[in-house]
């Protein structure tokens, strides 16, 4: 008995052109993908660090105004009604120095209401808003990536 060893022809190996152009676009859609990905990261990342500065100026801003009602509750800066800083809040770059953020501080002080008639309690309600601005009268055109924030806080003297 004799074998006869048959080799079907068939396709060449390798791609065929069709078979690259489809690969090359598939490609290019998940490049297309990962470049708006990062796109929205880079747009987030900057959104997130213009309200960690915001917050870090309303933080600073409460804490001053905390230490001076410790050392002088009858302070202006502390009367009951709306209050402005003088200057902007620059928040900068620790290594270069470069301008960051600027904001403009305000702040609302009230009284600390109390349920029993005719008492009040020793000490303040503050608000402190921290609005981007890109000069002293002019806010940041940029809302997309400069927020607003408002913290608020209960200051007394120590005991």
């Amino acid at each position: 008995m004799k074998h006869t060893n048959l080799k079907i022809s068939g396709p060449a190996d390798g791609f065929s052109l069709i078979e690259v152009m489809v690969a090359v676009f598939i490609l290019a859609l998940g490049l297309l993908a990962a470049a708006q990905l990062l796109t929205m990261a880079m747009m987030l990342e900057a959104h997130a660090r213009s309200k960690s500065t915001a917050a870090l100026a309303a933080q600073n801003e409460i804490e001053r105004l905390a230490d001076l009602y410790r050392r002088n509750p009858a302070e202006e800066e502390l009367t009951i009604g709306t209050h402005q800083s003088e200057e902007l809040t620059e928040i900068r770059n620790p290594i270069t120095q470069n301008v960051l953020n600027r904001y403009k501080i305000t702040w609302l002080v009230g009284s600390i209401p109390d349920p029993r008639p005719g008492m009040g309690l020793n000490g303040r309600v503050i608000s402190v808003q921290a609005t981007p601005m890109l000069t002293e009268n002019e806010e940041s055109p940029h809302s997309h990536k400069n927020k607003s924030i408002t913290l608020n806080a209960v200051i007394a003297a120590e005991p």
